[in-house]
C-alpha cells in the first residue's frame, strides 16, 4: 500500500511538472465550450429533444448553426440536414371507425382501436373468449385449448397471470404478442379486455405508435370491462376473479356476433440528421471520408424507453447524448481550425437513435458520401460521466490496426497531461513509467445498440467511446449538471490524437470481422441466427442491414438489404413479427427462412445456434 502511494506521489509530481510546462486555457476553453451546448441541449427548452417533437428541431438547428460558424461545408443541396420521414403517431379518422354488436349499436364511443391496429373491417363475425391470450408450451398454458378462433375475433384479458409481476415468465406476452398468436390460430380481429375501470386511462387506448416496432398482427380494438362482461353474460367481478385464477368460466363463444371498422391516419414529420463536412487537403486521400458521429435526440417526457415509467417530466438526456452531440461539435471547431486533414471528415449528429437508429440507418441506406469511400466512423454516445478512469472503447475488432493504435494513444504526452486527474485507476504509471489516461474496457464487437451499428453493418470499421451507464440513464435526473466536464474534455483530447492518426495514415484502416459479444440485439433471446434489423415501420417484411459474418444467417446465404417475409413457417411483417418467431425457436433445429432478394423470392434453410 505505502509504494503504491508512493507511487501515486511521484506520478502527480511528474504531472503537475508537465502542467507547468504547457499552457491549460485550451483545456478550461474546452470545458466552457462542452457545458455551454450541453447546458442548451438538456435545457427545459428542449423539452427532451424526442425525435419529431419542436425539441429536437431547435436541437439539429442548434447543431447546425454551430457547424455553419465552424464554416464546414455540406454535402446536399446547401443544407447541413439531411432529412428522413418518420412516424410520429396516429388519429382516428373523422369517419370510418365503427364497433357494432349483432347489428346494433353497443357503446360505439366505449370501443377504441388500438393506436397499433392495421386499418381493417369485418361484419357479423362472432366473437370467442381466450382468457389472457397466452400460448406458453414452456409454462404448461394454453389458452385455446378447446377454443374454435378461425375467422373469428379473439376477446382476451390484458396483461398476464401474474400482473404487476415484471419477473413473470408471462412478461413477454404483450398486446402485439397476443394478436400474433391469435392470428396464428385463425382469428381475423382481436378485442382486448380494458384493466381499468375507465377506458380512457388504459394506456393503450392513448393512440400511441412505436414505429421500431410497427403495426399488430391483426385488427385490435380495446373494450371496455363492463362491455366484455355483459358479451360474456357474466359481470364484472367474474373477470376479476378470472384474472387471479379463481373464476369457474373456461374459454369459448360468445353469443353475439360484432361488426367492426378501424382506420386509423398515421401522423408523420420530417426528423433530419445534421452533417458538416470538412474537406481533406490531399489530392488523393481527400476522396476517402472519416464519419465522426453521435445522436442528438432523446426522449422528450418520457414514455417509451424511459426508466422512470410513470414519468411525464422533461427527460433531459445531459449525458444520453448531449455529452456526445456536444463532443462532435468541438472536435469539428479543433479540426475546422487547423485545417491540416489530408481525408474529408464528416461529422454527423443523427436523429432517431433511441427510437432504433432510425437516422443512422437512413444515412448508410441513402449515403451522401459512398460508403465504399469511408474508411471509418467513430460514435460517440454518453461520454460525460468519467469516474474512476473508467472508459469503454467498442469495435476494436473492426479493423486490424485498432487495438494497437487505441492503446498508444492511451499513453499520455506531454500536451495531453494538462486534464488528467489522477486517481486509483488512471493516470498510474504503466510498465515503461508513462502514465495512462484511462482504465480501458476494450470490445471487439462492431454491432452494438448505438449508430456504430449502423456503419458496421456496411462493412465499415467502426469505434464506439462510452463512459458506462448509470443511475439517471432514461430517466428525467439526467441533467447538465452531473456531467463530468473535465473527464469528457480529456476524452475529446484522446479521441482528437486517435482522429489524427487515422487521417494522416496514407494507408486506410484494415476491415476485419469482429467477434461478437451478443450486442447487438435490442431484446433478449435464447438462440441467435446472427441479424441486424432495420427498425423502420414496415408491414412488407423485415429489412437486414446487417448479418454477421460466420454467423447462422450467413450460412445461410442471406445478406444485407435481404426482406424476410416467413420465417418457421410464419409471416413476417416488421420487427415486432420477427422478434415473437424468434422467442419460439431453437437451436439447433432447421427452419424455412423466404426472403425477397432483387424482386424474386427465395427460399433458405438457417439453423439457430444458443446465443
Amino acid at each position: 500500500m505505502k509504494n503504491r502511494i508512493a507511487g501515486l506521489f511521484l506520478a502527480a509530481l511528474f504531472v503537475l511538472s508537465v502542467s507547468a510546462q504547457q499552457p491549460t486555457s485550451v483545456s478550461r476553453d474546452l470545458e466552457t465550450d462542452l457545458k455551454r451546448h450541453i447546458e442548451y441541449l438538456a435545457s427545459d427548452k428542449l423539452e427532451g429533444r424526442r425525435t419529431g417533437e419542436p425539441g429536437a428541431a431547435l436541437a439539429a438547428d442548434y447543431v447546425a448553426g454551430q457547424f455553419k460558424k465552424l464554416k464546414l461545408k455540406t454535402l446536399s443541396e446547401s443544407s447541413y440536414f439531411q432529412p428522413f420521414p418518420y412516424v410520429t403517431g396516429v388519429a382516428v379518422a373523422a369517419v370510418g371507425n365503427e364497433f357494432y354488436l349483432d347489428g346494433s349499436d353497443f357503446n360505439q364511443a366505449d370501443v377504441r382501436p388500438a393506436g397499433f391496429s392495421p386499418n381493417a373491417e369485418g361484419a357479423d363475425t362472432p366473437i370467442v373468449f381466450a382468457g389472457f391470450g397466452i400460448v406458453s408450451p414452456e409454462q404448461n398454458r394454453d389458452d385455446y385449448v378447446r377454443v374454435d378462433t378461425k375467422g373469428k375475433i379473439v376477446m382476451v384479458l390484458d396483461g398476464n397471470p401474474d400482473n404487476d409481476n415484471p419477473h413473470s415468465p408471462f412478461v413477454r406476452f404483450d398486446a402485439r404478442t397476443k394478436a400474433l398468436i391469435a392470428r396464428d390460430k385463425g382469428a381475423v380481429g382481436l378485442l382486448i379486455i380494458s384493466r381499468e375501470a375507465d377506458i380512457a386511462l388504459d394506456r393503450l387506448a392513448r393512440l400511441s405508435f412505436d414505429q421500431t416496432l410497427g403495426e399488430a398482427a391483426l385488427p385490435t380494438l380495446i373494450i371496455p370491462r363492463r362491455n366484455a362482461a355483459a358479451i360474456l353474460s357474466a359481470d364484472e367481478k367474474e373477470l376479476d376473479r378470472y384474472e387471479k385464477g379463481t373464476a369457474s368460466r373456461s374459454a369459448g363463444t360468445a353469443k353475439v356476433t360484432a361488426s367492426f371498422k378501424i382506420n386509423l391516419v398515421k401522423k408523420s414529420t420530417e426528423a433530419r440528421n445534421v452533417i458538416g463536412v470538412l474537406p481533406g487537403t490531399d489530392p488523393t486521400l481527400k476522396n476517402e471520408a472519416i464519419v465522426i458521429g453521435a445522436h442528438y435526440d432523446h426522449l422528450g417526457h418520457g414514455g417509451q424507453g424511459s426508466l422512470d415509467v410513470n414519468s411525464t417530466e422533461i427527460h433531459h438526456g445531459a449525458d444520453d447524448n448531449a455529452s456526445g452531440t456536444a463532443a462532435v461539435i468541438e472536435l469539428a471547431r479543433q479540426f475546422a481550425a487547423e485545417r491540416k486533414n489530408k481525408r474529408t471528415i464528416i461529422f454527423m449528429a443523427f436523429s432517431g437513435e433511441e427510437e432504433g437508429l432510425l437516422g443512422s440507418q437512413f444515412y448508410v441506406s441513402h449515403p451522401l458520401f459512398p460508403l465504399e469511400k469511408t474508411v471509418a466512423m467513430i460514435n460517440l454516445d454518453m461520454v460525460g460521466r468519467l469516474k474512476d478512469g473508467k472508459l469503454n472503447v467498442g469495435g476494436i475488432g473492426t479493423a486490424a490496426e485498432w487495438k494497437s493504435m487505441v492503446v498508444t494513444k492511451n499513453v499520455s504526452e506531454n500536451a495531453g497531461l494538462s486534464v488528467v486527474k489522477l486517481n486509483s485507476a488512471a493516470g498510474e504509471p504503466d510498465r515503461k513509467g508513462s502514465l495512462t489516461k484511462f482504465n480501458l474496457s476494450l470490445n471487439d464487437d462492431g454491432f452494438g445498440p448505438s449508430d456504430h451499428s449502423s456503419f458496421y453493418g456496411k462493412k465499415v470499421p467502426v469505434l464506439f467511446f462510452f463512459t458506462g451507464t448509470h443511475n439517471d440513464y432514461h430517466k428525467p435526473s439526467d441533467t447538465a449538471d452531473k456531467i463530468n466536464y473535465e473527464g469528457e474534455a480529456t476524452i475529446i483530447e484522446y479521441i482528437s490524437n486517435i482522429l489524427h492518426s487515422i487521417d494522416q495514415n496514407p494507408t486506410r484502416p484494415t476491415y476485419t470481422v469482429a467477434k461478437s459479444s451478443g450486442m447487438s440485439g435490442r431484446s433478449g433471446f435464447n438462440i441467435s441466427l446472427g441479424t441486424v434489423p432495420n427498425y423502420a415501420d414496415s408491414t412488407d417484411g423485415l429489412l437486414l442491414d446487417g448479418v454477421r459474418d460466420n454467423s447462422p444467417a450467413a450460412k445461410a446465404g442471406i445478406m444485407p438489404g435481404d426482406r424476410i417475409v416467413k420465417l418457421a413457417g410464419k409471416d413476417i411483417r416488421n420487427v415486432m413479427d420477427y422478434t415473437y418467431v424468434l422467442g419460439e425457436m431453437k437451436a439447433g433445429v432447421e427452419y424455412e427462412v423466404e426472403i425477397m432478394r432483387g424482386g424474386k423470392r427465395l427460399m433458405l434453410t438457417v439453423v439457430p445456434v444458443k446465443r
